[in-house]
């Protein structure tokens, strides 16, 4: 009987381990506050709470109104104001760690002194999924999405707008990408579009950081477009450990008011300066370019250099399909079009192919530390004042 009664009583304690685990991850609405107070003070968003409650499965649902967030990075100051912003915060499994789970307004506005850098905002099924660590006040991942974002300014009618925004942290990657999107100058002349587009920065297996980049369908009011480019890319030289700061600062950056142009530029220089003092290449393992009739495949290796006259030296080496076309369009250096006369060192770089397996013309590429581009041994251009 005693030993039923032992089971029994064990059957009881693990049948109520579900209900006590939940009892010790429900949240109060006051701890929720404090959280949100102190990622809002980090990021300079000043916000209005205007309502705090808890839900059936013990979490704390938050609603903020008057929300203002100072934007860094543009020609002149600006400020982006919504209103309706709804926060869910839950605790997790582990310590000193919450989810937020966020949904922003269909509607914000971009705020400026001058009436041509005001923006009128509308966003569909957009916000973000977030877990932040209380204690070190820093995000551990992070998943933002908007199925469709789009930014209109009403007097010249300039927009820009993006479908399916996926901007993604995690330990081990970091992504953002697109489906499609497009942008306009006045009156909505169409200035350049793309269908899709995707960045992924990640570690390799010996702890070196890999970039992917790809994009599909650009177009651009150009007579060159490359209207597909995928780009791989790594550098044992730039160890993930040492370039997942940087990255992580400039998502940061961009998700707490930053322009995306300028952390974009921020992020470059920085990995920049820390491949050029660790003096090891970044290797191109492998990119493809596609435009109208035209493309090339190729690999390559850069190594950052502080001399470097480009930031830069280096080598390209790659096959080209569709040389007949790109000459039609620029000449030869005996008789260069009058695009060509602009160009004179990319009608002497074509010139300088040799041919090249399947009807392609190879291209051995140099980018040397003065500045001076050879192909297939000959300078096709050198920088000015002999540099």
């Amino acid at each position: 009987m005693r030993i039923r009664t032992a089971f029994s009583l064990i059957g009881l304690w693990v049948l109520s381990l579900p209900a006590l685990t939940v009892q010790a991850q429900a949240i109060t609405t006051d701890k929720a506050r404090d959280v949100m107070d102190a990622i809002l003070m980090q990021s300079g968003i000043s916000a209005t709470l205007s309502d705090a409650t808890l839900t059936s499965d013990g979490a704390a649902a938050l609603t903020y109104d008057d929300i203002s967030l100072g934007l860094s990075g543009y020609s002149t100051p600006r400020t982006l104001r919504m209103n309706g912003v709804h926060v869910t915060v839950r605790d997790t499994d582990q310590a000193d760690q919450v989810d937020l789970d966020i949904k922003l307004p269909e509607r914000a506005k971009m705020n400026a002194e001058a009436t041509s850098d005001q923006r009128d905002l509308t966003m569909r099924n957009a916000g973000g999924y977030l877990r932040w660590d209380t204690v070190k006040n820093a995000p551990v991942t992070f998943d933002g999405f908007a199925d469709f974002l789009i930014g209109d300014e009403p007097v010249t009618r300039k927009h820009w707008l993006m479908n399916g925004l996926v901007l993604q942290w995690l330990p081990q990657q970091a992504r953002v990408s697109w489906q499609s999107a497009e942008w306009t100058g006045a009156n909505r002349e169409k200035r350049g579009s793309s269908k899709a587009a995707s960045l992924i920065v990640y570690p390799g297996d010996n702890g070196e950081t890999h970039l992917d980049y790809a994009h599909d369908g650009l177009w651009l009011p150009s007579l060159l477009q490359p209207r597909t480019v995928r780009i791989k890319s790594s550098s044992e030289g730039l160890p993930w450990t040492e370039a997942k700061p940087i990255i992580e600062k400039g998502f940061l950056d961009m998700l707490t008011g930053t322009a995306p142009r300028m952390a974009r530029k921020q992020i470059g220089n920085a990995l920049w300066q820390k491949a050029a003092d660790n003096g090891a290449p970044v290797k191109i393992d492998e990119f493809y370019i596609e435009s109208r009739g035209l493309e090339a495949l190729g690999t390559g290796e850069l190594l950052a250099q502080h001399a470097a006259r480009y930031g830069f030296t280096g080598e390209m080496d790659f096959n080209l399909l569709g040389k007949d076309l790109l000459q039609n369009l620029i000449g030869t250096p005996e008789s260069p079009t009058l695009l060509g006369a602009l160009v004179p060192f990319a009608v002497n770089g074509l010139a300088s192919g040799e041919p090249g397996p399947g009807g392609t013309t190879q291209y051995g590429t140099r980018l040397l530390a003065d500045g001076r581009i050879v192909v297939n041994g000959v300078t096709v251009y050198q920088a000015p004042n002999g540099g």
